[in-house]
């Protein structure tokens, strides 16, 4: 040995043995806290992964399910919520994997349970589900699970089975799940409310948080008729948020009880909490808009929900109220649709299509439930509409008319007042998941085709849609009250067009407001709201209007009591939605017209204004509603008068070229026509001017006066005998002719005489 190499000593056995025993002990010491934090970090992943899956925070889930899966010797137990999280992860194949594991493990009971799962969540292969949920049953014939999954895979297509495997889940755990639930709609489906309400109710006994059951329940207690009940549960769910639909369901009900404005704000909550594509197709004019209406849609620039938003506000019937009942209506159908008539992505079949534009139809009849027609109106329908084809159509109590496949599933509506009876056809053959129009026949001839080619429902709502996309009349006043109306144009303030609007209601339908001893009111609430082409709102009034009662001799006469709303606008087109209602009665009525106000700015061209029917003109003495030009001009809003009456015509002349004495002068020809055949017109008491030409022919008389003036604008009216005049239809034609310049205008308007 070198003095500097280093020393080696053997070592002895007691060195050995003392090494050896200090490394046991070390060992024995941090195993317990080596696997202690193992296991807590273990279960903090574990509920991690949980806790982001609840949130729905996928990625972050799958991040700590890798991390857990790698911190931990994952035994059987463990590879069951693998499978579990995987199959919620949406990563169907590595939950496979996992569910695998764990059947060789030794959870043959669970891994083949999740097998079936995914299999099922996978949609292609439910065979191979039920094989798999039916190895767990012979692993564990207790396991209640695997019963469950078995009924879920048989609810579609085979819900008598299903029901019989739901009962058994619950012989092996009264208390699994949401069984009863499961049962409660299984119920429903085979219209049983009575067992469905029990099930459901027991489900919340279990499990008070289940929204899905309340809700179901709910819509139980509304269709017998027990709202108070549906209402008390939809509210306790709208107020927990936490199922949506809950919200619409109550707008349901709401509007079943006419508290619209209600219904209005539940139903705008609920579509709030759709994704932008769903909220669009509960709010799609594609179905109810004219074709022109969609152009103008297409072509605009402002965003979809708002250019929708500004269209229904056109639609909405009722300016007094808040609610819009048009896209309320809207709403209802598009719900009935969705859940009556589903059809996967594209939300309705044809069937909810036809529901959407029409409403609901007069009567209808299908393969598993023939409904015969009973109802004279729906018969009368159903013979028009034959009548109208030249294939002789041949009618038989409860079976469609149009020729459908022996071997296919079939059902027709009747629309009784649309186009004078239409009838529509649905057909869903053994390939087909949802219902279609029904299509021509094969094998049938050419000329045979072209002609039941015209009666396809698809051909046929197309033709019927071009000309009327929609069906919709407002049934929210269900005490209509009558009332008459008109509008007319005249020059205004500022190039704008002075749009007058005219209405009357009946003395006799109106109810009264007893003051005092001596005095009665009656008081209306008006509404009316204007809207442009592009479909801005550009004007509305709401107010309450007072007058005082009528006498008993002028309710008899047939009085009636008189309106007028003035407003400027510009020239153009314009929607129109009028409402009145009679306070004390709550009587109701609306009307919707569209409007199109002349332009009367240009001073170089002659134009007239539209012809107003007058009860009375006479000078005025003091200003008032009636007011304009020095004249007090009474509307006559409903156009009919009385042979013992007088009919006032009323109109102004603009633009008048004056001559070089700064004087104008001009002619006006007034003819009165009788729609009656041998009927002799009226005639004219008083006209202004000179009288310089009159023709009489049995239905027609054709007076011309001549006048000087002063300025460019003019006033003119005449007032017509019509005491010789037999009831029915007649016109009145004004004609003015610049005599300086030579240039002419004219309008017209029609009246009647009643009895």
């Amino acid at each position: 040995m070198t003095p500097n190499q280093p020393l080696k000593l053997r070592p002895s056995r007691l060195q050995n043995w003392f090494c050896l025993s200090l490394l046991l002990s070390i060992l024995c010491v941090a195993t317990p806290i080596c696997a202690e934090k193992t296991r807590s970090l273990s279960d903090s992943l574990h509920a991690a992964t949980n806790r982001h899956l609840r949130s729905g925070r996928s990625t972050e889930a799958l991040a700590t399910l890798r991390r857990y899966m790698a911190s931990v010797d994952v035994d059987a137990r463990d590879h069951v919520w693998v499978g579990k999280t995987f199959t919620k992860l949406g990563d169907l194949k590595k939950a496979l994997a996992a569910y695998k594991r764990a059947v060789k493990g030794g959870k043959g009971a669970e891994g083949y349970n999740g097998i079936g799962l995914v299999y099922l969540a996978s949609g292609k292969n439910p065979r191979r589900a039920e094989v798999n949920f039916k190895k767990a049953l012979k692993r564990d014939r207790t396991f209640a699970d695997a019963q469950y999954n078995i009924g879920r895979l048989y609810l579609k297509h085979r819900p008598r089975k299903a029901r019989e495997v739901f009962e058994k889940v619950l012989e092996l755990d009264s208390s699994h799940l949401d069984t009863h639930y499961q049962l409660g709609l299984l119920f429903e489906a085979e219209g049983r409310p009575l067992p469905a309400a029990e099930s459901y109710k027991k489900q919340l006994l279990l499990d008070p948080a289940h929204g899905q059951a309340a809700l179901r329940l709910a819509k139980v207690y509304a269709l017998q008729d027990d709202r108070r009940a549906s209402a008390s549960l939809l509210i306790e769910l709208a107020k927990s948020g936490e199922v949506p639909d809950a919200y619409r369901e109550l707008a349901l009900l709401r509007m079943e009880n006419r508290e619209f404005e209600s219904a209005q704000k539940l139903f705008d909550r609920y579509i709030d909490t759709l994704p932008d594509s769903e909220q669009l197709k509960w709010r799609d004019i594609g179905l109810v808009a004219t074709r022109q209406e969609r152009d103008d849609f297409e072509r605009a620039s402002v965003d979809a929900l708002e250019l929708m938003g500004r269209y229904w506000r056109t639609k909405d019937p009722a300016p007094l109220t808040k609610a819009n009942e048009r896209l309320l209506e809207h709403y209802r159908r598009v719900s009935y649709a969705r859940v009556q008539y589903p059809r996967g992505e594209d939300s309705w079949d044809k069937r909810g299509e036809i529901y959407i534009r029409f409403g609901a139809p007069d009567h209808i009849s299908s393969w598993e439930n023939i409904n015969n027609e009973r109802e004279r109106h729906v018969q009368d329908a159903r013979v028009a509409f034959a009548n109208r084809s030249k294939v002789g159509l041949r009618i038989s109590p409860g079976q469609p008319m149009f020729p459908v496949p022996a071997t296919a599933k079939w059902e027709y509506w009747i629309y009784a007042d649309l186009e004078g009876g239409i009838e529509i056809t649905f057909v869903k053959e053994f390939n087909q998941q949802e219902y279609e129009f029904a299509r021509l026949p094969l094998g049938i001839s050419p000329s045979l085709g072209v002609e039941i080619a015209k009666l396809q429902s698809g051909v046929l709502v197309e033709a019927i849609s071009a000309r009327k996309p929609t069906l919709y009349s407002p049934d929210f006043a269900d005490l209509p009250i009558d009332f008459y109306y008109y509008p007319a144009g005249f020059r205004g303030t500022e190039k704008r067009t002075r749009l007058e609007i005219y209405y009357g209601l009946p003395a006799a339908e109106i109810s009264r407001l007893s003051v005092d001893k001596v005095t009665d009111l009656i008081l209306l609430d008006r509404g009316v709201v204007l809207y442009d082409s592009k479909w801005n709102e550009v004007y509305r009034v709401s107010d309450q209007l007072a007058f005082s009662a009528p006498s008993d001799k002028q309710v008899e006469e047939g009085a009636f009591i008189p309106g007028i709303l003035p407003v400027d606008l510009a020239p153009g087109t314009y929607k129109m939605a009028l409402q009145v209602r009679d306070v004390v009665s709550k009587k109701s009525q609306v009307y919707q017209q569209l409007i199109e106000l002349e332009d009367y700015s240009n001073g170089d061209v002659l134009r007239i204004s539209d012809i107003e029917l007058a009860f009375s003109i006479s000078d005025a003495r003091s200003e008032g509603d009636f007011t304009k030009n020095g004249l007090n001009v009474i509307p006559m809003s409903s156009r009919s008068f009385k042979n013992d009456q007088s009919a006032f015509v009323y109109f102004e002349i603009y633009n008048l070229t004056p001559d070089a004495f700064e004087q104008t002068r001009y002619q006006v020809e007034y003819t009165l026509r009788s729609h009656r055949k041998r009927s002799a017109p009226g005639r004219i008491l008083h006209g202004l001017g000179r009288a310089i030409r009159i023709a009489e022919k049995d239905q027609e008389i054709v007076i011309s006066y001549e006048q000087v003036g002063e300025k460019p604008e003019e006033v003119a009216y005449v007032e017509l005998d019509l005491s010789a005049t037999k009831t029915g239809g007649q016109l009145v034609r004004v004609a003015v002719t610049d005599l300086v310049s030579g240039k002419t205008a004219s309008k017209e308007i029609t009246f009647k005489i009643v009895p």
